[in-house]
């Protein structure tokens, strides 16, 4: 028989057991009993849950462009630039309609047009109010600062613009890479588009998804 080096031999410590007092093992079986119980909680609940709302969307992740990746392809959304055509002129109208039936004629690919309503947004005006007031040293001029102030908050909370957006639909990378230019061809006058930031564009899924919530 040959001799094991002693750096080959592996030396096993036997786990030391340790003892619980009455108490301990008491408490130690009422968090097993209350977890037990909450497992079978968790159980029941989830069998009278509807399917999650990550299964029913068709929203899978957002790609490096900021676009929707979902499980028919790609979405994504732009912003349409309107006008208000009631003070313009027969002939200018004319113009409008006829360039809107061109981009229809143009863009052949899946789209959707949506209305929505957002709040007005008017964060930049009372950043700007809110440094002159803490400029200002004089009290009259500061009661007026906060009269505008005030108009500004109750025109965020009650009033909206109507926006209209443009929903793109790409069945692969391929179309995707090819919208950005085909969108650049197909705008006019009657449907100048630009492209929207990410925070918007979940906003308005959001509002699509939760028609009745109020978007901030």
């Amino acid at each position: 028989m040959k001799n094991k080096k002693i750096k080959d031999i592996e030396v096993v410590k036997k786990e030391q057991k340790v003892k619980l007092s009455k108490e301990e093992k008491l408490k130690l079986k009422q968090e097993k009993k209350e977890k037990r119980q909450e497992q079978k909680e968790l159980k029941k609940e989830s069998k009278n849950t509807l399917p999650s709302t990550r299964k029913v969307l068709p929203f899978i992740d957002i790609d490096e462009d900021d676009v929707f990746i979902t499980k028919q392809g790609y979405l994504d959304i732009y912003q349409i630039n309107t006008r208000d055509t009631s003070n313009l002129s027969e002939d200018e109208r004319k113009v409008y309609v006829y360039s809107f039936i061109a981009f229809l004629r143009n863009f052949v690919e899946d789209f959707k047009i949506i209305i929505m309503n957002f709040p007005v947004n008017t964060v930049k005006q009372q950043e700007y109010i809110e440094g002159r007031i803490a400029d200002c040293k004089d009290e009259i001029f500061i009661n007026y600062l906060e009269e505008e102030l005030e108009k500004l908050r109750f025109m965020e909370k009650h009033r909206n613009n109507k926006e209209f957006f443009l929903m793109v639909f790409m069945k692969n990378k391929n179309e995707k890479d090819n919208m950005t230019k085909k969108v650049e061809l197909v705008q006019n006058i009657a449907v100048p588009l630009r492209q929207l930031d990410l925070e918007k564009k979940i906003k308005i899924l959001f509002k699509l998804n939760n028609m009745n919530t109020k978007l901030m």
